[in-house]
């Protein structure tokens, strides 16, 4: 079933894209195929009327106005702006376009071309022609359709350039998220089996030297009443208790094995498997609003020591959620729309004999 959600997640979200990149090309937001009008300074004298090849670092200034008029941002924005936002982009293009951008001027067999180093912090929807054409020096390639010296100052230039062919920039960003977290996804599990692997191993020792059996003794005055069908001296309970020891002490790598081995006990008292009985429902519930003793180690790497000033905080939200989750899951238990299916119901029809799989 989480696979079908997640694709369907998938196909929604590549459809609301190509909604999105319908719509940019529907309102010619990028201006494909158009020329915007620019000064080119620092060329050498006399460099146009010459063919040389190579690179000259120059600078481009581009006006506000011609920006505006050009790329009309304010209006043919992804979403309606309010006048507040309006002034913000305005004023961002004019504080952006106050100063002259770096370029270089590249000429070769093919032509003349501007590589524009508007950087990140490029107006829109400048910033996304930039961010989909850059090359690898963090430069626009873009062709210079024509250009005139000026005849005032023989070092600037008048030109008109094209800044590339922009079109599904959302499709291509959710395809590669999608990439990079199913990377993301085969990392994690890759390193989950070596953890799992350990820790699995651990609880086999423990469970022949008959460790767990001596732990069952000692927490089954706490976790019985919450477990009232896991029969007495069974090793699920000190499983369990391993379990909600890890998650207290943020164990987050030993916790996860440790319930899968807990489950997997759970599992084999189960009648119907293909249905959870009430402690598993209970373990699952304490698992998720597990009480905090020790901050998380996310938190300590972001914060350092003052992590542990949230000490306090943390056990009473944690407290408060494990009392919330354990009224739960026994009220929900006691309805008798849940009963009825309970595994471990007396006189269960579809018992099978023996827990057998």
């Amino acid at each position: 079933m989480l696979n079908y959600i997640w694709a369907g997640l998938i196909i929604i979200g590549v459809f609301f894209a190509l909604w999105q990149d319908g719509g940019d090309f529907r309102h010619d937001r990028y201006r494909n195929g158009e020329a915007i009008a620019v000064e080119i300074m620092g060329l050498p004298p006399g460099y146009l009327d010459q063919e040389p090849t190579g690179r000259i670092d120059v600078q481009v200034n581009i006006t506000p106005t011609t920006y505006l008029e050009f790329f009309d941002p304010i209006d043919n924005h992804k979403k309606a702006l309010d006048p507040e936002e309006a002034k913000d982009l305005r004023d961002q293009i004019e504080t952006y376009l106050a100063e002259p951008i770096d370029a270089q001027f590249v000429t070769t067999d093919s032509g003349r071309e501007l590589h524009i180093a508007f950087g990140e912090l490029a107006p829109y929807p400048l910033d996304v022609i930039f961010d989909a054409k850059k090359d690898d020096y963090g430069r626009l390639p873009s062709d210079i359709m024509d250009i005139v010296s000026d005849s005032d100052e023989p070092t600037h230039a008048t030109a008109r350039i094209k800044l590339g062919h922009v079109g599904f920039v959302t499709v291509k960003t959710v395809t590669a998220a999608m990439f990079k977290k199913a990377e993301a996804a085969i990392a994690l599990a890759i390193s989950l089996v070596g953890v799992i692997a350990l820790w699995m191993g651990l609880m086999k020792i423990a469970e022949d030297a008959k460790l767990i059996d001596v732990f069952v003794k000692l927490v089954r005055p706490v976790l019985g009443p919450l477990f009232p069908q896991i029969p007495k001296d069974h090793p699920a309970l000190g499983l369990i208790a391993i379990n909600l020891a890890a998650n207290m002490l943020a164990l987050g790598n030993a916790a996860t094995p440790l319930g899968i081995k807990a489950m997997e006990s759970l599992q084999e008292l189960n009648k119907e498997k293909d249905t959870a009985t009430d402690s598993m429902v209970m373990l699952l519930a304490m698992n998720t609003a597990s009480v905090q003793l020790l901050p998380p180690v996310t938190l300590i790497a972001i914060m350092g020591l003052a992590a542990t000033e949230l000490f306090l905080p943390i056990f009473l939200v944690t407290l408060i959620s494990l009392a919330v989750a354990i009224t739960s899951a026994k009220l929900l238990g006691r309805m008798r729309m849940f009963k009825k299916t309970d595994p471990m119901r007396p006189n269960n029809p579809n018992a099978q004999k023996g827990g057998a799989a």
